[in-house]
């Protein structure tokens, strides 16, 4: 029975279930585009199946054509372009998350006279449950640590084993098995009569996917998901590559015509098809926040696992406490009861978001008497846009062209699929500004932050609003935060600190910055529309936010009273404008920090 301890605590911070941020980052209007006829018919998992196999297709020969242009010239002898990958749709098969696929795959090889299921250990722990419920027989080999154990691994396969299963990256441990050593199991597996499961529901946070090498097997089934990378666990949609097409309508034909809801279909096919880019957006940061989180844990003394997965599992010399003091702060952990190789093991989700990962940092730092001071360094570090090289005016690799930061300015160029963003930014000017964004009300604040803050800015962002407003203000936050990141050079000779309260009629708002080089938002603008003009609220939140990260300050915005949410924004901006102006003011050049460095 899968029953993970209870906390006896509310919990803010859930870092217990891997879960992710959901890809699609405007889910709450496209669920409100679904009509009401769409709901009411049964759905079909074609159109959702069919992309699923394009889009691995796609994923697999991009990295194919990467990797040639980089390791062979077109005109060499020994170049060679390989044929393009290709899935049949038909042996893809759609279920209700991806341990449905496992259910169903155990069910059917459990169904002869063979029983035996050979799988490492600890494992996700469904396998147990549904091999067991499904009459079958665990045989598990040990590997929590190291190097997979191969050898034993295969000497475990004979003619009674009725599957094999590996999981990598393994859950809970996070380790990966070689592709090398897959295949080699593939291998067994076949000449003992049997097939492989390869359960890759992780495989998106590893550094290396071998889909292309697993899909060639005729005794290799893969496993995947949209739970985690995706950010959609609760609507429980995964899916199932079947070694043949033969076994794939096998597979289909254990369950009901329609295992998984229309909204679940539509909400995975829509991300698939529309927002790969905010998925890996979410997953690069997640690899970067695993990074940083495993050197915390070290410095904590903790024991962590090499992980390539969205989580670590750490082993802690006192695990119930440490599980318990978490819990006091809001921070819910996974504490394993069995099996017992992982008594003294806690498993912490990787938080996806910087504030997040400072909660989770800030009550690690307190329970073990550590410097918070150090991980807002180190985060600030991490989240540091990279150098920008290059005279004056040029263009760098990037798009970016490098200005003198000590003449405190700076132009930028930002293009992505989703927007295209022009900013020239000088931060000792006048107030002069020509805005362009599309969105009215963000060109009414942003007019209001330059004027206000006395910077002078052109920024002209063209990005597309025909789906709605959200990557246009995030992207030109973003692109704001670095200009003024990169013009003020090594953050020499300001004052640093800057605090401002602004009114605008009934409304009161107040900014307090830090421009410390350590992003931390805290964004409280309590606005209650859903629209301002054609600016969604939660983005007016989220345009702070993000302008904090990439500026890489400490960022306290508070509006304190009034009605009119039109009101309490423009005050909120206003506010800030003033207190980032008294920030920049210049000092006798010394640096602003008893440490010597900023």
């Amino acid at each position: 029975m899968y029953s993970p301890p209870k906390f006896e605590r509310p919990i803010t911070l859930p870092l217990s279930r891997n879960e992710s941020r959901a890809a699609i980052d405007d889910l709450q209007r496209q669920l409100g585009k679904l009509a009401t006829d769409f709901v009411a018919r049964y759905p079909s998992h074609i159109e959702l199946q069919q992309l699923i196999a394009q889009s691995i297709e796609q994923s697999i020969n991009e990295s194919i054509q990467k990797s040639e242009s980089t390791t062979s010239s077109p005109n060499s002898p020994n170049a060679s372009i390989q044929s393009p990958t290709q899935l049949s749709a038909d042996r893809v098969v759609v279920t209700a998350g991806g341990d449905d696929a496992i259910d169903r795959i155990l069910r059917l090889a459990l169904a002869g006279e063979r029983k035996k299921v050979v799988i490492h250990a600890p494992s996700f722990e469904m396998v147990d449950i549904y091999t067991h419920s499904s009459g079958g027989k665990i045989d598990s080999v040990p590997w929590l640590t190291g190097e997979f154990p191969l050898d034993v691994f295969l000497k475990r396969i004979d003619s009674s084993t009725a599957i094999v299963i590996v999981v990598s990256p393994n859950n809970p441990t996070g380790q990966t098995i070689p592709t090398g050593a897959i295949l080699a199991i593939a291998d067994a597996a076949r000449k003992a009569g049997t097939k492989l499961l390869v359960d890759n529901a992780y495989i998106e946070f590893a550094d290396e996917d071998p889909t292309e090498e697993l899909l060639k097997h005729d005794s290799i089934s893969i496993v995947r998901t949209f739970s985690k990378a995706w950010g959609l666990a609760g609507l429980r949609v995964g899916y199932l590559i079947a070694a043949t097409e033969s076994e794939a309508n096998q597979i289909r034909n254990l369950v009901g015509p329609f295992p998984v809801s229309a909204v679940s279909l539509e909400l995975a096919r829509m991300s698939l098809e529309g927002y790969r880019p905010q998925m890996q957006r979410n997953v690069d940061l997640v690899r970067k926040l695993r990074g940083l989180l495993m050197e915390l844990l070290i410095r904590c003394g903790a024991e962590p696992i090499p992980s390539q997965g969205n989580f670590v599992l750490a082993k802690f010399a006192d695990s119930q406490r440490i599980w318990n003091e978490l819990a006091v702060d809001g921070i819910g952990v996974r504490r394993f009861v069995q099996p017992a190789v992982l008594n003294g093991f806690l498993r912490i989700t990787v938080p996806v978001s910087p504030a997040d990962y400072l909660q989770l940092a800030g009550s690690l730092c307190r329970i073990f008497d550590l410097d918070l001071e150090v991980q807002k360094d180190g985060l600030g570090a991490l989240l540091m846009p990279p150098p920008v090289t290059g005279e004056a005016g040029s263009q760098s690799a990037t798009g970016e062209s490098a200005a003198s930061a000590q003449a405190h300015s700076h132009q930028l160029t930002r293009k992505t699929k989703e927007t295209q963003i022009e900013i020239d930014l000088s931060l000792y000017g006048t107030g002069q500004n020509e805005i362009s964004t599309g969105i009215g009300f963000l060109d009414h604040m942003l007019t209001a932050l330059s004027f206000h803050s006395r910077m002078d800015l052109k920024l002209k962002c063209v990005g597309d609003l025909h789906i709605d407003d959200h990557h246009t203000a995030e992207d030109c936050a973003i692109a704001l935060g670095n200009a003024i990141d990169q013009a003020l050079g090594p953050r020499t000779g300001i004052q640093r600190f800057g605090f401002a309260y602004a009114p605008l009629d009934e409304a009161l708002a107040r900014t307090v910055l830090d421009l410390s080089a350590r992003p931390w938002p805290e964004i409280h603008l309590g606005l209650k529309r859903e629209m301002v003009g054609t600016w969604a609220c939660e983005n007016i939140v989220h345009f702070f936010q993000s302008l904090a990260m990439t500026l890489r300050c400490s960022l306290h915005v508070d509006v304190l009273r009034g009605s009119n949410d039109h009101h309490r924004a423009e005050a909120a901006f206003k506010s800030l404008a003033i207190a980032l102006r008294q920030a920049l003011t210049k000092t006798d050049g010394a640096i602003p920090s008893t440490k010597g460095v900023l």
